[in-house]
C-alpha cells in the first residue's frame, strides 16, 4: 500500500469517528453558550478546551491551538470577518488590538466550535463600524482537513462565500491562555447537556474564561 493511500485510509478511518462526535459536541456546547454566555464572538477559548474535553471523554485526543483565523462569510468585498493582525473586521472585545483565536487539532482534522458565532460577530462589527456584512455562510461547526482552508490571500480576494483561513502561532498560546483552566461547573454542565440535548439550561454563573 502505498504511502498517500494509507493516510487517506487513515484520514478516512479518523472522519467515521471524529465528525459525529464533534457534530454531538458542537450542539451541546452552542445550546449552553447561547444560554450562559455574555461573551458570544470572544469566548473561543472556553469552547475549544471544553470541546477537548468532551472528545477526550469519547477517547478522541485533541490538542489546543492559538493562532489567527478568518472567514469568508458573503460574496462582498467586504464579507470577511477575521482575527487576523492586518484586518480590522473583527477583534475579541476582551482583547482589543489582540486579534487572535483559538480551535482544536486531532490529528490532521482542524476541529472549530465556534463558527455559529459568524452572524453575531457580523452583527458586532456593524454595530461597531456601521458598515454592513453580507452572511451567508454561518456553519454550526468546523472539522476541515488542510487542503479544505485557502490562504489568506484567497480568501479575501474570492467572491465565494464558505471559505475559511486558520493559521497557528505557539508563540500566542501562553499569552492568550487564561491563568486558571475552564470552571469545572461548565465541564459538568455540558456533560449533562451532551447526555440530555433537550434539557433547559438556566444561567447560574456567566460562561466566560
Amino acid at each position: 500500500m502505498s504511502e498517500s493511500k494509507r493516510k487517506r485510509l487513515e484520514a478516512a478511518r479518523l472522519a467515521a469517528t471524529l465528525k459525529p462526535a464533534v457534530s454531538r459536541i458542537a450542539a451541546a456546547l452552542r445550546n449552553y453558550a447561547t444560554a450562559a454566555s455574555n461573551s458570544l464572538g470572544s469566548d473561543c477559548y472556553v469552547h475549544a478546551e471544553l470541546g477537548r474535553v468532551l472528545l477526550n471523554d469519547v477517547g478522541i485526543e485533541t490538542r489546543l491551538v492559538a493562532g489567527f483565523a478568518a472567514w469568508r462569510v458573503g460574496p462582498g468585498a467586504d464579507d470577511v470577518l477575521g482575527h487576523v493582525p492586518h484586518l480590522t473586521a473583527y477583534a475579541p472585545t476582551k482583547c482589543p488590538g489582540l486579534p487572535y483565536h483559538t480551535w482544536l487539532y486531532c490529528g490532521a482534522f482542524l476541529v472549530d466550535f465556534t463558527t455559529y458565532q459568524l452572524q453575531q460577530k457580523a452583527r458586532q462589527l456593524d454595530a461597531a463600524d456601521g458598515g454592513r456584512t453580507t452572511v451567508t455562510w454561518c456553519p454550526p461547526f468546523l472539522c476541515a482537513l488542510p487542503q479544505e482552508l485557502r490562504r489568506y490571500e484567497e480568501l479575501v480576494h474570492a467572491r465565494t462565500a464558505g471559505l475559511a483561513y486558520y493559521q497557528a502561532r505557539p508563540e500566542l498560546d501562553g499569552v492568550l491562555r487564561p491563568p486558571s483552566p475552564v470552571d469545572p461547573a461548565h465541564v459538568s454542565a455540558v456533560r449533562l447537556l451532551l447526555a440530555d440535548p433537550d434539557m433547559n439550561v438556566i444561567r447560574l454563573k456567566d460562561l466566560g474564561a
